[in-house]
């Protein structure tokens, strides 16, 4: 099977890859780590969507990273589930025999 080789070493290509390529979001990094500091700093309270300004910026670079190594063949949704918005709460409902859908609280 060496067809199977060749993919497994594409796999392993792109993961040593991913190191320097993620390295390009060092300011979003920073950002989001002085913001999980703060927050974490003795007196303060660290709580849900506190730094998702900061985790998005994140998020996003590390999305268009991605995406710009996989090249224009890369036709997938984001592998990273949007956060839900401040104040909410997200979950699946179902009733029995019927499909699981996403609602949002607000």
């Amino acid at each position: 099977m060496s067809g199977t080789g060749a993919a497994w070493n594409r796999v392993r290509n792109r993961i040593r890859s991913f190191p320097e390529r993620l390295a390009t979001c060092g300011v979003e990094a920073a950002a989001y780590g002085k913001c999980v500091q703060a927050a974490t700093a003795p007196g303060q309270d660290l709580r849900r969507n506190l730094c998702a300004k900061e985790f998005e910026a994140l998020r996003n670079c590390f999305v268009a990273v991605v995406r710009a190594a996989a090249g224009p063949s890369y036709g997938l949704p984001s592998p990273f589930p949007s956060p839900a918005p401040a104040g909410s709460a997200t979950y699946l409902s179902a009733e029995p025999g019927e499909k699981a859908a996403k609602k949002t609280l607000n």
